[in-house]
């Protein structure tokens, strides 16, 4: 059963990371101010219980990540990281886990709300992700997933942003004085990743210090034990709290093993993100030879194992079709075919998924960049990857 509570504390959402950056490369903390009661629901996220701020719209607010209404749940699951390809862990529009980008593109709409400034930070921040990862940018013309990056009215350095793709409902909101360090840390939820700080092994390498933070915000800092570990811990990760993030007192929230603080993040990937990021999208992002030609998509991919530990980005055969491992689950990219050249792309003519709509066995739907078609069981099955 839902718990409701009305308390008094910090405006996680709209504050974002607790702090305020004085300038484009290095951050400090400010204390943040207090505000009016904001309600808070309890939910669970890939089974562990989070506390959300209710946005409206089906949406909930957790910090500087904005979770879809399907991303959570009001009863725990159990998470399965060892899915079988080819398995449906939930009928579409519920419990949809974390998203990848197709194709390791993000596509995006500029808000007209948007000041220069912000859309520079912008520029800025996407240039630092392309330039050193496999990921891409492209400005919407007619796909119907993106984000949309819009100014949020705030005077402060701030932002929020959907986790993973959310069809056409996902955005990056972005305060008034967003900087590059705070922008390209939203990007890393726009690609799917949470905060480092929340990883399940991080008792191995920091010290949360639960008395030192503000009230209302201690479940930012609260493990999450089913989520997705990309490779090693990384405390100069774009994605990793600051040391004094949420302090109500001054000191230290979070230190290393010995004590110590962390050096303040810069506008900058680490290596760490770098790495993790091109293994979660690896180069060849499409899958296959992408052309529609004779090539076999699955030539050099070995088949699923049963019980073999796969990593975001991995890639295998499985009864005849190509899978890639997603956040959350496994997405079919195309079917095995050595013969039989494949349309320019299987979802032209295909309307996106709408939860306002009812729909029959045998109709299919886009969403979130792939094509779905309804079961008898009343179940949608993944038919492959938008563009083949």
């Amino acid at each position: 059963m839902k718990t409701k509570k009305i308390i008094n504390l910090v405006k996680l959402t709209a504050l974002s990371l607790g702090l305020f950056v004085t300038s484009c490369t290095t951050e400090d903390f400010e204390k943040a101010p207090d505000t009016n009661g904001v309600e808070l629901v309890e939910k669970y996220f890939l089974g562990d219980p989070i506390e959300v701020e209710v946005l409206g719209d089906g949406d909930y607010g957790h910090g500087d990540m904005i979770f879809a209404a399907d991303q959570l749940t009001d009863t725990p699951v159990t998470v399965d990281k060892n899915l079988e390809p080819g398995q449906d862990i939930a009928k579409l529009g519920l419990a949809s886990g974390i998203r990848k980008w197709p194709n390791n593109t993000v596509i995006y709409v500029l808000d007209g709300s948007l000041s220069n400034n912000q859309i520079q930070v912008t520029r800025n921040s996407m240039e630092e992700w392309r330039s050193k990862t496999n990921i891409r940018f492209k400005e919407r013309t007619n796909e119907n997933y993106y984000v949309t990056i819009r100014n949020n009215g705030d005077n402060c350095n701030c932002a929020s942003a959907n986790l993973g793709v959310n069809g056409t409902r996902g955005r990056i909101n972005m305060g008034v004085r967003t900087s590059e360090v705070v922008m390209i840390h939203e990007i890393g939820h726009t690609l799917g990743y949470i905060h480092e700080q929340t990883r399940s092994d991080r008792d191995n390498h920091v010290r949360i210090l639960f008395e030192n933070i503000q009230s209302g915000a201690e479940s930012q800092f609260r493990k999450n034990n089913n989520s997705v570990n990309i490779g090693e811990f990384d405390i100069k990760s774009t994605m990793m709290y600051g040391a004094y993030t949420f302090s109500k007192n001054g000191r230290p929230t979070i230190t290393r093993l010995d004590g110590s603080t962390h050096p303040r993040r810069r506008a900058e990937l680490s290596a760490g993100d770098i790495a993790g990021t091109n293994q979660v999208y690896p180069g060849n992002g499409g899958g296959g030879d992408g052309g529609g030609g004779n090539t076999d998509t699955c030539e050099g991919v070995d088949e699923w194992v049963s019980g073999r530990q796969y990593n975001v980005g991995d890639r295998v055969t499985y009864q005849g079709n190509l899978y890639e491992r997603d956040f959350t689950r496994w997405n079919r990219i195309a079917e095995c075919d050595t013969t039989t050249p494949t349309p320019a792309d299987i979802c032209d003519g295909v309307s996106a998924y709408s939860r306002n709509r009812n729909y029959s066995p045998g109709d299919k739907v886009t969403y979130a960049g792939y094509l779905f078609e309804l079961q008898n069981n009343f179940r949608w099955s993944n038919k492959g990857r938008c563009g083949n």
